[in-house]
């Protein structure tokens, strides 16, 4: 899963990747882990005002003008990406060549698919629509949102010609329904962390969370970001649910201050910066911001614990922690077993745990984590494409930037020598729904469950499109058996199964937006 790095402001450096594992609690303190539970399940945790799970149309028009000036649409992107990107099409040649000549003079020489992260660190620092001015001076911007901080100026041309806010209505139902899909699990999480850390509900000061589905991010990316008390989870479309990175970024909302009241003591501080700045193969991020070191060492520990890994799985997690920079994971690891035998929460506890870490057994610790690293596995040679899998390629990209007629020709180019291709089949099915061909789309969906060739995903999908055709037909028995044979299937692509049990639990309106 790609994921991007985290950045912020206010001594809180670039985000590593999260590695979660877990431990054991004791029958005790699952009992009064459950009975927390219990006196917090109603109150609406993602709904307070200092956790906001919603949709940011800021984020939407950065994004839409950077799709723009990119050119480039994912491959597999999600039909809603897809329905977006097609309200575009109609962009004037001058403000579209604007938008290409700015993104291609700053690509610094990566990848068009990497270039989201400095664009979205932008959109989060303006004040939105319809001037997208700054919420800080220039000279205070991180880096990457200072070098295309011109970028605003297209982007505020690009929200008035593109009628961008008309297009954000039309939509707003696709993002409205992930907000519904998300928030039972983000509760979750936070009903679970809470009551580990036995921390009291809404004690956030006048920090704010925010989480944002965002369907023009790339696919299976998670944007984590701090701007001073301002913390931000943006994530593209995903085949499965992002437990693990939402936890991390609401335990850095959590414990990031603890960092800022209890500190080491000085020659603590000293000791460890003298370490970091000489100690071999660590994160950059880690070797300036020792508030970062001791917090993200922490999460990692309360990660372990919350989910309750083996010792045997937690000892090798945390040797990974370590080799990264989180060199204070295990010291840690073993002060929240002490925590968890005790009857504090973590406000009481946490300045003993910062007083009990010990600088001396560091270098010691690194090394025995970097002996015990897996051996580097060796890159396999890219296999070159056949020209049906080229074909299927390029179609699907001109399906995910809205050039149907494009994507038909190609899918019918591989009909052409294999009738039964599966894959071909749903594209277009795909595109005959697009079009509203209800029986042309059936007759395709039909023909990819017979198809050997279909993989999963097309199969799941095509019994669910299947079923929202017979619902729109009025034919709510044969389609109950669809979603019923989706829901067997097994398969959870771009949450098919939430989709599928959708359609048991009311029958499928045209009228609303599919995820």
């Amino acid at each position: 899963m790609n994921r991007a790095p985290r950045s912020g402001l206010a001594g809180f450096s670039q985000w590593p990747k999260v590695l979660v594992m877990t431990t054991r609690f004791s029958s005790l303190r699952w009992t009064s882990l459950l009975l927390w539970l219990l006196f917090r399940a109603v109150d609406g945790l993602a709904q307070s005002p200092s956790i906001q799970i919603q949709p940011d149309v800021r984020v939407f028009a950065v994004l839409a003008a950077l799709q723009e000036g990119l050119s480039v649409a994912g491959e597999e992107a999600p039909p809603s990406r897809a329905a977006i990107s097609r309200e575009f099409q109609g962009l004037p040649t001058g403000l579209r060549e604007k938008l290409q000549k700015f993104c291609q003079s700053h690509m610094e020489g990566k990848k068009p698919e990497d270039q989201t992260t400095k664009y979205l660190s932008l959109a989060l620092l303006t004040e939105g629509p319809p001037d997208f001015k700054l919420t800080l001076p220039e000279n205070q911007l991180p880096p990457d949102a200072f070098a295309i901080r011109e970028f605003l100026d297209l982007v505020k041309e690009f929200y008035a010609t593109a009628k961008v806010e008309a297009v954000w209505s039309r939509h707003r139902a696709r993002y409205d329904q992930a907000v519904l899909e998300y928030r039972p699990t983000i509760d979750q999480i936070i009903l679970l962390t809470d009551g580990y850390l036995r921390i009291a509900s809404g004690s956030f000061l006048d920090r704010l969370l925010f989480i944002i589905p965002e369907f023009l991010a790339p696919p299976n990316t998670f944007n984590a970001r701090t701007y001073r008390d301002s913390y931000y989870l943006v994530f593209g479309p995903s085949g499965k649910l992002a437990i693990d990175e939402f936890r991390h970024q609401y335990l850095h909302f959590l414990l990031d201050p603890f960092a800022l009241r209890f500190t080491l003591a000085r020659e603590k501080r000293s000791a460890l910066q003298k370490f970091l700045e000489t100690a071999s193969g660590i994160d950059e991020s880690y070797r300036k911001d020792l508030q970062f070191v001791v917090t993200e060492s922490l999460i990692r520990a309360v990660e372990l614990r919350i989910k309750k890994v083996p010792e045997a799985e937690a000892v090798l997690e945390l040797d990974s922690a370590i080799r990264g920079g989180a060199v204070l994971a295990r010291q840690l690891y073993r002060e929240l077993q002490t925590f968890e035998a005790g009857p504090e929460g973590i406000r009481i506890a946490y300045p003993n745990m910062i007083k009990n870490l010990e600088i001396e057994p560091l270098p010691a610790t690194l090394a025995e984590a970097q002996k015990n690293a897996p051996p580097p596995r060796e890159k396999a040679e890219p296999r070159e494409l056949s020209a049906v899998e080229k074909l299927l390629r390029q179609a699907n990209a001109n399906l995910a930037s809205g050039n149907l007629e494009g994507a038909v020709d190609q899918f019918q180019q591989v009909l052409d020598g294999d009738a039964a291709n599966g894959e071909a089949l749903y594209g277009l099915g795909v595109v005959a729904t697009m079009k509203n061909r209800r029986e042309v789309a059936a007759g395709y969906f039909s023909r990819v469950l017979q198809s050997a060739s279909a993989a999963k995903p097309e199969k799941v999908w095509s019994h669910i499109y299947l079923g929202r055709l017979l619902d729109v037909e009025q034919k709510r028995a044969e389609a109950v058996q669809q979603y019923q044979s989706a829901i067997a299937l097994g398969d959870n692509t771009r949450n098919a199964q939430e989709a599928a049990q959708r359609g048991l639990k009311e029958p499928f309106s045209s009228r609303k937006a599919s995820p």
